[in-house]
């Protein structure tokens, strides 16, 4: 990319050197003899100023009064033999190199080319403008969902039932108006097996009744079911027929 290059010396000659020297090497040489012909330039927006530090205008005030107008802009003063640099001038005008006159031109675009590359780089980078911090606000509450489930109702907890008292003697008394449970429920007997029975009535009742049992004893004996027989009838008869009761109704019980 072309760039602007200010040449400013009163010296005609100096200044059609300048333009010869950048002409081929993308600089736009723009020339000037006096400080007006300077400020006139800088709409220009020169890159890079050759200021003669010689200059019967003060080049060091000129180069001073120009790095205020074009603070990124690199500066070369031009010197001589005849008058010498002057450091601490240069450094209080901003000037950033110098070089004598004569010069090789070559030289001169290096060190142009250099500090102007130099100057780029240390520019700082424009960039987008920071938008203004947006204000914080309060989030909405949540929207409610569209459906929400129905909620069972609580289940009532059964009435507690009230303690039955108990009396000291044992028995249970309720409460007025409850009533009292039902009785347990008394086991009807089953009837005694047909073929006991009738094993026990045909063969038993005569060794029943020489055991000395009356007939009240003995019908009562008959009466019973053959497991019960078996558990009863020798708390009813003597102790010492008490062998021949259990082989008899081992034999009957097996016989039936």
């Amino acid at each position: 990319m072309t760039k602007t290059l200010l040449a400013v010396d009163d010296s005609a000659t100096m200044r059609k050197v300048m333009e010869i020297t950048f002409g081929g090497e993308d600089f736009n040489v723009v020339v000037a003899a006096d400080r007006a012909g300077a400020l006139a330039a800088l709409g220009a927006n020169p890159r890079a100023l050759l200021v003669d530090a010689a200059h019967p205008e003060d080049g060091y005030a000129l180069a001073k009064e120009l790095r205020k107008a074009l603070p990124n802009a690199a500066i070369v003063m031009l010197s001589s033999r005849y008058a010498p640099y002057d450091q601490v001038k240069g450094r209080d005008a901003g000037a950033d190199d110098f070089i004598d006159k004569p010069f090789d031109t070559q030289q001169l675009i290096d060190k142009v080319k250099k500090l102007v590359a130099g100057r780029d780089a240390a520019a700082p980078t424009l960039s987008a403008p920071v938008p203004p911090e947006v204000e914080a606000r309060p989030l909405p509450p949540p929207a409610p969902p569209a459906y929400l489930p129905p909620v069972a109702p609580p289940i009532a907890a059964a009435p507690a039932k009230p303690p039955v008292p108990v009396t000291r003697s044992g028995t249970l008394s309720f409460p007025s108006g409850s009533p009292a449970p039902a009785p347990p429920a008394t086991p009807t007997p089953r009837p005694a097996p047909a073929v006991a029975t009738s094993a026990v009535d045909g063969k038993l009742t005569g060794r029943l009744a020489e055991l000395g049992l009356t007939d009240e004893q003995v019908a009562a004996v008959l009466a019973l079911s053959r497991e019960v027989v078996l558990q009863v009838v020798w708390e009813v008869v003597p102790v010492l027929a008490e062998t021949l009761i259990k082989e008899e109704i081992s034999r009957l019980t097996k016989d039936a």
